[in-house]
Order: structure tokens, then C-alpha cells, then sequence
């Protein structure tokens, strides 16, 4: 079978690699359709987050490896020892594995060490391969209804349930939306469904701002063309937001905003308003405290899906509630199409993407 092999930083090839086996609590699916993170561009291509030297240190390690890709959507074709989630045939996609509630750190409330939520281990081979192997408590069935686009693209949406449970909207709140590449459009259409009554969309570009009122923004803020804070209050009629997701941080040499918009969001929010970041914000950033302290703003730190609300994303896609297909604007055939999929996908303002490129691989 055919795998993507890397070498090195920037450096991939397609080779035949032996097909894999299913080793107890895991299975072996065929990759229908995949698409790349924007983290796993950015991690392929050397640069300096937070990944850099774990990714840096397998590497030297043990090169070549079939190292990235965990968006996809895939069958079920071999089944190992012990594993009743799935089953063959099963049409699947990656969640990355929800906490057990009874390891020392889910009892200590630090969820995000649990073994079981972690991602796949760095032992485990990426999905930029006809077949990949994978443990089945990181995976889960989807109906028939669903298409592929919208399979391969669920695990960025069921990231953010949790966080947006977090986020405690009640009926009526007034929610931002900062940045709107596909977490931001997640964020905002399952804020709707939570019960916001207003939802302010804010990016940099005009053709993303349409698709936001598109899938349900009521308004839209070009950040290139006005101040986003005083159009914010404006709104408001002074009083501030009530929930800021912030999804535009990052590191600015990969096109993201850095620290600038987590400091806008505190700016926009009104007294004891809430502000969760879903952009990773630069290593070593800093933020301004006064804003928080005065107004009593609650700074909340993500939160994985339960299995409930893993449940509930399904769902959400399946009714059509949230729209994941007109995010996705850009659809490869063939394996070998995965570089171009990392260009377009690390560079989507040039390519007029949203979400990353996707590439059919069998049907």
C-alpha cells in the first residue's frame, strides 16, 4: 500500500509501505477521505510551536515515519482483540479519546493528562496512507447521512464542544466570534444552537464574513476595515459582549494574530464576561491582567468533549444544525495530492480556502 512518508522538515514521500495489523484495542482503517490541520502544517513545516521539539526529536530518532494526518474519514476493515465500540464496515472519524473519570489525573481534575483523552500516541501512524491503524477508543461510527466532507472534518468541530459547554451561554447572551477559519465557524454556529441571541462574527476577510452570515452570524466585522472593539460596543450599547471565543492567535509568522485579539476580547466584554481561547496563543505570550481584574472577566481554559457531547456533534452535523460543507472549499483526488493539500491548507487567505484542502482517496 501507499503511505507518506517524512523524512524530515519539509521534506515527505510517497512509498509502499506493508499494510498494517490490527493489535488488540486497535483497528485498521481504509482512508476515504482526509485533511490536514493547520498545526500539522505548521509542524511539518518547521516552525516554532509548541510542537516543535517533540516533532523534532522523533525525527532524529527514528526517520523515515508516517507521522501526521488525524482528520479523516475511513472504513472500519479489520478489527482487533477486544474492541466493541466499532465493527466492520463501520464509517468512522477521529475524536481523540474522551477521559476516563478514574485515573489519578481525571480525579485530580486535570482532564487533559488523562492516557485515555490524549491524542493518538507518537507511535501512531497518521492517516496520509491508503490504510492506517488506530486505537478503536479514539474513533467513532457515523450514520449514513453524513457525507464525507463532513466526516473528515468532525474532529475540529467535536474539539470545541466541550469548550463552548464551558463557555456557560445562556439564553440571550451576546457572543464573539473572533476569527473565522473553521473553529471560529464551529464555535459560532453550536453558540447558536446553545442560545445565544446574538452572535458577532469578526475576520479579516470578506468572503469568510459571507459564509459566517451564511451559516447564521447576525453581524459581521471586517477587522481590516474597522476597530472591532468600538464596533462591539456599539452594539452593545456600551455594556460589553457576554462570551468572546477567540480563534484567531497564534503565531503571526504563520498568518495568525499572536496575542492581539485575546487583548480585544477582554476589551469587548463586560463586567464578569467570559473569554475562551481557541486559537493557540503564541509560546511565551503575554496578557494584559488590568482587564480581567477590574472587570471580573472569567478566563476559561478548554475542556475535551464528554462522550455526550461527542453524541451531540454527530448529531448537530447529521440535522444539518451546524453546516460544515460550505466551509469546504477545496477538494483533491488522490493520494498523491497531499503536498498541494499542505500548500493550499498553509496558505488558505492565497488560495481563497477556509477549511483545509481535502483529499478524496477512495470512495
Amino acid at each position: 500500500m501507499k503511505a507518506w512518508l517524512t523524512y524530515g522538515f519539509g521534506d515527505m514521500r510517497l512509498e509502499d509501505v506493508p499494510m498494517p495489523k490490527a493489535e488488540p484495542g486497535w483497528v485498521v482503517c481504509k482512508v476515504r477521505q482526509l485533511e490536514l490541520s493547520v498545526t500539522e502544517v505548521a509542524e511539518f513545516r518547521g516552525l516554532p510551536v509548541p510542537s516543535h521539539e517533540n516533532i523534532k526529536r522523533l525525527l532524529a530518532e527514528n526517520a523515515p515515519r508516517q507521522l501526521w494526518g488525524h482528520e479523516f474519514s475511513g472504513d472500519v476493515v479489520e478489527v482487533g482483540e477486544g474492541v466493541t465500540n466499532v465493527k466492520l464496515g463501520d464509517r468512522v472519524f477521529y475524536h481523540r479519546g474522551v477521559p476516563c473519570g478514574s485515573c489519578n489525573y481525571c480525579r485530580a481534575g486535570m482532564t487533559q493528562l488523562c492516557r485515555s483523552a490524549i491524542a493518538v500516541s507518537e507511535d501512531t501512524p497518521g492517516c496520509l496512507a491508503e490504510y492506517f491503524p488506530i486505537p478503536a477508543s479514539t474513533i467513532m461510527a457515523v450514520p449514513p447521512s453524513m457525507s464525507d466532507k463532513e466526516v473528515c472534518a468532525m474532529q475540529p468541530l467535536v474539539s470545541i464542544m466541550g469548550s463552548v459547554e464551558s463557555t456557560g451561554i445562556e439564553l440571550g447572551d451576546t457572543v464573539v466570534v473572533i476569527g473565522q477559519g473553521p473553529m471560529g465557524l464551529n464555535c459560532m454556529q453550536v453558540a447558536r444552537v446553545a442560545g445565544a441571541g446574538k452572535v458577532i462574527a469578526i475576520a479579516r476577510r470578506d468572503p469568510v464574513l459571507e459564509v459566517s452570515k451564511q451559516l447564521g452570524a447576525d453581524v459581521v466585522i471586517n477587522s481590516t476595515k474597522t476597530d472591532p472593539v468600538k464596533e462591539v460596543l456599539e452594539i452593545t450599547n456600551g455594556l460589553g459582549c457576554d462570551v468572546v471565543f477567540e480563534c484567531a492567535g497564534g503565531s503571526k509568522d504563520q498568518g495568525h494574530a499572536g496575542s492581539d485579539t485575546f487583548v480585544q476580547g477582554l476589551d469587548m466584554l463586560r463586567n464578569e464576561g467570559r473569554i475562551i481561547e481557541i486559537g493557540y496563543l503564541p509560546t511565551g505570550s503575554t496578557i494584559p491582567i488590568e482587564q480581567i481584574d477590574t472587570k471580573g472577566i472569567r478566563v476559561i481554559g478548554r475542556r475535551y468533549p464528554s462522550p455526550r457531547m461527542i453524541n451531540f456533534a454527530i448529531d448537530l452535523v447529521a440535522s444539518k444544525r451546524v453546516q460544515i460543507e460550505p466551509t469546504i472549499t477545496h477538494v483533491l483526488e488522490g493520494i498523491e495530492k497531499v503536498p498541494e493539500a499542505f500548500e493550499i491548507s498553509g496558505n488558505k487567505a492565497k488560495y481563497g480556502a477556509i477549511n483545509p484542502a481535502q483529499v478524496v482517496l477512495s470512495t
